[in-house]
């Protein structure tokens, strides 16, 4: 049995104490820390020593909570996380991912999704235990609940080596929503959704082998992290190398530098990761780069731009990095993770439509200019997925190039949401004319073409100005490219009402490279959407980077900016900070 089939037949768990049973000294997961002022530190674990980790989370979780009991994980990124993590499966309880605990910054989304998980117990690092102790307590959850994995790893585990995990039919985890819109939301994920989607990940990225490697940063907390970063590697036999997502925010050129010094096959990461990579990057850096070992360049978690794929294929062509690595790729929490990649790298990545037949639902191709709307694909469903482009209201399949809202059935679809039966009925069971019922909906647009799917935008976010629909993620995209004085680092289009009409809003967070008058950039931006979506802007608001409020991953929260902007809350700049160089 090859180790694909192994994983999607055992499952993660069953998976992973198979691999410590036939090659335990093989290394798993390597750890990288950035002391400051000395060079990169790492720690090594191999698969022996991982699976001891988790069996003695394992046997604890066993002891003090029962059967199919929620437990909370709010480590650290590292080694810990992915321990706690895996001794919950081990023992058959549903984990809760969740981010660490900070001193100094709110927690309302943890204090949130714990209310609505009523964990039985919440495992943490022992750097956090008091303040983590502080929120749970607030939310009803007993101080002697809260449980240190190194305290655990080092008391060891009575496990006696045999068969580990729950039944594929059996709740793995809860993976709270990021919140874009409201409190955070728990997706009901099975062993079963896990495993096939690990098994269908694995599918595309035959490149990841036993033995190879996967250096990553995204947050564990998150399904783009937790599938790309923890399961999929080590539930192949791969070796997982990580850097914690602060390091890669503070210098992106980590990330990279990693990349090639462990010659990793894969690198994965929203889109913006690949926007700082390329304005944070210098050429001093670049230069000691080599990104050959690189078989898959991954895009998700996010909008995928074309105008950022080929900003950084461009950028790290010199370090190695091959123009047929890029694969964009589509998926949300409630299908696990993935749904499309794209991974024959002899087809076509970025088209060019025309931008007011997409307004109006319709696809044709045109080339590149004024009035051409570029997009990177998203690919082909993965093995076992079925995608269709629906009309919402009609409830029947779109035409041939024809834009709808984005329905997906497979094994990996997860089976509804924590506690939310209405949601769950709404969202989990479309029914779809003469192809039957058990359709996840998506909320997302877009269509297919050339065999490949492109995604729109989301349907709630879309904008309809003088009767026509702009995607604000389109409209963000030139916003953002209108000049070069400022680098932007981020930001949001939104509507509000005036005089009985709809208008649109732009907020743009902008650091400067040169000097420059902020007048000067707000009436580049205006032009420019004008010229490109024929909107006139109600207003072009200027921002310091942090201002826009944003998801756990870094995505750009909509409603919240246009709520915040509502209620007067942004603090505009008459002149643009400067931008510092990592």
């Amino acid at each position: 049995m090859s180790v694909v089939d192994r994983l999607g037949r055992l499952g993660f768990a069953g998976a992973l104490r198979a691999l410590a049973a036939e090659a335990g000294d093989r290394p798993a997961v390597t750890t990288l820390s950035y002391p400051r002022g000395s060079a990169v530190a790492s720690v090594t674990r191999d698969y022996a020593e991982l699976d001891r980790a988790a069996s003695a989370v394992a046997s604890a979780l066993r002891a003090r909570t029962a059967p199919g009991a929620r437990v909370a994980v709010v480590c650290e990124h590292g080694f810990e996380y992915v321990a706690a993590f895996t001794g919950c499966l081990y023992a058959g309880r549903v984990a809760v991912p969740l981010p660490a605990v900070e001193a100094h910054r709110g927690n309302d989304r943890i204090t949130s999704a714990l209310r609505d998980a009523g964990p039985e117990a919440v495992l943490v690092n022992r750097s956090a235990l008091d303040r983590t102790r502080r929120v749970v307590a607030g939310v009803g959850v007993p101080g002697r609940s809260v449980l240190v994995v190194e305290e655990l790893v080092e008391a060891g585990s009575s496990d006696s080596g045999g068969p580990v995990g729950a039944p594929l039919s059996a709740l793995a985890y809860l993976q709270y929503t990021s919140g874009s819109t409201g409190s955070p939301t728990g997706v009901r994920i099975t062993n079963g959704n896990l495993a096939a989607n690990a098994r269908q990940i694995a599918g595309f990225a035959g490149y990841l082998r036993p033995g190879s490697v996967a250096v990553g940063w995204v947050p564990f907390f998150h399904d783009l992290g937790l599938l790309t970063g923890l399961v999929v590697p080590l539930g192949l036999g791969a070796h997982a190398v990580q850097l914690t997502p602060l390091a890669f925010v503070q210098s992106p050129g980590r990330w990279l530098r990693a990349i090639s010094d462990h010659r990793s096959v894969w690198m994965v990461g929203p889109n913006f990761s690949y926007d700082l990579c390329v304005a944070r990057v210098g050429q001093e850096q670049r230069a000691g780069l080599d990104l050959g070992s690189v078989r898959g360049l991954v895009s998700g978690g996010e909008p995928v731009r074309a105008a950022s794929q080929r900003a950084f294929s461009e950028a790290f062509a010199g370090c190695g990095l091959t123009a047929d690595v890029d694969a964009g790729a589509y998926g949300l929490a409630e299908a696990t993770l993935c749904v499309t990649a794209r991974s024959d790298n002899d087809r076509r990545v970025v088209y060019a439509f025309d931008r007011a037949e997409l307004d109006a639902g319709r696809v044709v191709e045109r080339r590149e200019g004024a009035g051409a709307r570029v997009m990177a694909s998203c690919g082909v469903p993965l093995e076992g997925v079925e995608v269709a482009v629906v009309d919402p209201e009609a409830l029947v399949e779109r035409p041939a190039d024809g834009v709808g809202e984005l329905w997906v059935r497979g094994p990996n679809v997860a089976d509804g949401y924590w506690r939310r039966p209405e949601l769950t009925e709404r969202v989990f069971n479309g029914v779809l004319t003469g192809r039957g019922g058990g359709w996840l909906r998506t909320g997302d647009s877009g269509f297919r073409h050339d065999g490949l799917l492109f995604v729109a935008g989301r349907l709630k976010d879309l904008l309809v100005v003088d009767g026509r629909n702009h995607h604000p993620s389109d409209v963000e995209a030139t916003a953002e490219g209108a000049q070069s004085a400022c680098e932007v680092a981020g930001s949001a289009v939104f509507p509000v009402e005036s005089d009985d009409r709809e208008r649109v809003v732009a907020v743009l967070e902008v650091r400067r490279r040169d000097a420059v008058d902020a007048a000067s950039v707000v009436d580049a931006v205006r032009r420019a959407v004008s010229r490109a979506h024929g909107v006139d802007l109600h207003d072009v608001l200027l921002v310091p980077t942090g201002s826009l409020p944003r998801t756990s991953s870094h995505k750009v929260r909509r409603g919240a900016s246009r709520e915040k902007y509502l209620r007067g809350g942004f603090r505009t700049v008459d002149r643009v900070e400067r931008a510092p160089v990592a």
